[in-house]
């Protein structure tokens, strides 16, 4: 099959999950497509005069994507896949090439981009509900937490608990910050930047490719806040590329079978992700520095003025700040317990899928996050 019929059929659905946008795609020097996705997509050959994502990949590593055998956000994340343009747009490549690659048709109803929708509630909310309301969160060393009691205390009821100690086996742990940078050269992430607190999940946030060795070098020196008091530039959410999985382990909580490929957190203090839930329980490794936690049960969803970026929920965000709620608009949040967790560096924290959640760096931070489908309760 040849690229352009590839990208025909890639992009020929796009449209239908809401989005929009011109996508031009540079094998080579002699060697380009665009794709121009609206409700009807069409793809021609050549270069676009002003395409909204330019996207370099050699046409091998292009065919892996599409075949299973390679990740657009691994190669992105090593270098060997060059991004362009609107970032915002571009962070939905991975959503497209997954939906056209499972068969995705047109969805019954079109997801509006950057639309707030109702959310359904969870199988975690009832056995939330069920519970004595928990005050704290446990703090468990790992040498006395075996993976059985885990399995039988925490996981079933989804239970929070903070693992200490948790990573003297990860390479990563052990480096300082300046041997680490030689693992993180050729490597590149995306940044956030401008008020992402505000453009929460947004694709209009300001996203930028930028190198990780460069950043992380920069750590120490953030820019200040400017007069709009936006939080610094963010690191969050990338793959972590496959140069850094050996320096890692996985936690020994889930079959390895179960894991998505990991995600690396890095920032400065004072980055900020505001209170939100994930689909999928989560374990969450603290490797440098420290990071804040407020965390409050599923069952809270309708008293923290919950909403979600598609139809049928997923990724759920919320209106109440839990620093400062605002109870003349929100009054049942009188009512939600809010749980307080210092992640030191060393910890590994067992979020259960369902929790709400907001993160703040306390200072410069590395994390490393495994959403695992457990499948509990589904």
């Amino acid at each position: 099959m040849d690229l352009q019929t590839i990208l025909s059929k890639l992009f020929a659905n796009a449209g239908a999950v809401g989005i929009e946008g011109t996508f031009q795609f540079v094998f080579g020097p002699q060697l380009a497509f665009w794709s121009e996705v609206k409700a009807h997509s069409r793809t021609e050959a050549g270069r676009h005069p002003a395409p909204d994502v330019t996207i370099e990949v050699a046409q091998a590593d292009f065919l892996g994507i599409m075949g299973g055998s390679a990740n657009v956000e691994e190669l992105f994340a090593s270098g060997r896949l060059k991004i362009g343009g609107n970032m915002g747009l571009a962070t939905l490549l991975p959503q497209i090439i997954d939906h056209a690659r499972h068969g995705g048709g047109a969805l019954e109803k079109k997801v509006e981009m950057n639309t707030r929708y109702p959310t359904p509630p969870r199988y975690s909310e009832t056995v939330s509900a069920g519970l004595p309301t928990q005050r704290t969160v446990e703090r468990r060393p790992r040498s006395g937490l075996s993976v059985e009691e885990f399995r039988t205390r925490y996981l079933p009821q989804g239970i929070p608990v903070v693992i200490s100690d948790a990573l003297r086996d990860w390479p990563l742990f052990q480096l300082s910050r300046e041997e680490s940078l030689v693992h993180f050269a050729e490597l590149q992430g995306i940044t956030r930047h401008g008020d992402y607190v505000k453009k929460t999940f947004s694709t209009e946030r300001d996203f930028r490719s930028t190198s990780m060795a460069e950043f992380i070098a920069s750590l120490d020196n953030p820019a200040p806040k400017n007069a709009d008091g936006e939080p610094p530039a963010y690191m969050g959410n990338n793959i972590l590329p496959a140069q850094l999985l050996e320096q890692i382990q996985y936690p020994p909580y889930f079959d390895r079978s179960l894991f998505i490929p990991p995600r690396i957190w890095i920032g400065p203090k004072g980055t900020l992700t505001p209170l939100h839930r994930d689909d999928t329980d989560n374990l969450f490794a603290q490797v440098w520095g420290q990071k804040s936690f407020i965390l409050a049960a599923p069952h809270h969803r309708e008293a923290l003025g919950t909403w979600s970026t598609a139809p049928q929920g997923g990724l759920d965000g919320c209106e109440v700040n839990p620093d400062a709620p605002d109870y003349e608009r929100f009054p049942a949040s009188r009512n939600v317990t809010f749980l307080r967790v210092i992640l030191e560096a060393g910890d590994l924290l067992f979020l259960p899928e369902g929790w709400f959640h907001q993160v703040q760096s306390v200072s410069t931070s590395l994390s490393v996050n495994f959403w695992v489908n457990s499948g509990r309760g589904w």
